[in-house]
């Protein structure tokens, strides 16, 4: 493939790409703020904050609707198949200033895609702090769980808590 025509599906692909950035944006920012509530532990605050990054969810699958029927309609005026115009291939192929608005995105995508993947293991890592947490106070007020068992027909049985008095530990 050579440098293709400037075609207005091109234009609409860079328009919907740049859309789609702002949304990818708007995730990071919302797992941010998600990561610094959890090592606040404002953990009262954790579940509006994962609504709210399920909503940008959505609207991220939108934004990649809307981009795979722009990217369609690339391929259709340059007469390929969708599947051979990833990114790296539009970038190359595409005349300027396209080109370049695309390469900007592909650029900032990358940077997203790393930090989105880097803040979500924090995320995890604090969630599971916090998790831990929780669990030893509850084995403080209720003991530490019993193992799990069989039962004679080899069904596995949930572990159970040993039976302590609350007074008792307090």
């Amino acid at each position: 493939m050579t440098v293709r025509d400037h075609t207005p599906g091109l234009d609409r692909l860079a328009e919907t790409l740049g859309a789609e950035r702002r949304v990818v944006e708007y995730l990071l920012y919302k797992l941010v703020a998600a990561k610094l509530l959890l090592a606040a532990d404002e953990h009262r605050f954790v579940p509006p904050a994962l609504e709210e990054v399920e909503r940008v969810l959505a609207a991220l699958r939108e934004a990649e609707a809307q981009r795979v029927d722009a990217l369609a309609a690339t391929a259709r005026e340059w007469a390929v198949a969708v599947g051979d115009l990833s990114l790296a291939e539009l970038v190359r192929h595409a005349p300027e200033p396209v080109a370049s608005v695309l390469r900007a995105h592909e650029h900032a995508f990358r940077n997203l895609a790393e930090e989105i993947e880097k803040t979500a293991a924090d995320n995890r890592r604090l969630a599971t702090s916090a998790l831990t947490h929780v669990q030893r106070a509850l084995d403080a007020l209720t003991g530490p769980t019993v193992g799990a068992t069989y039962t004679a027909s080899g069904h596995h049985h949930a572990a159970l808590p040993r039976p302590t008095r609350l007074d008792s530990v307090l």
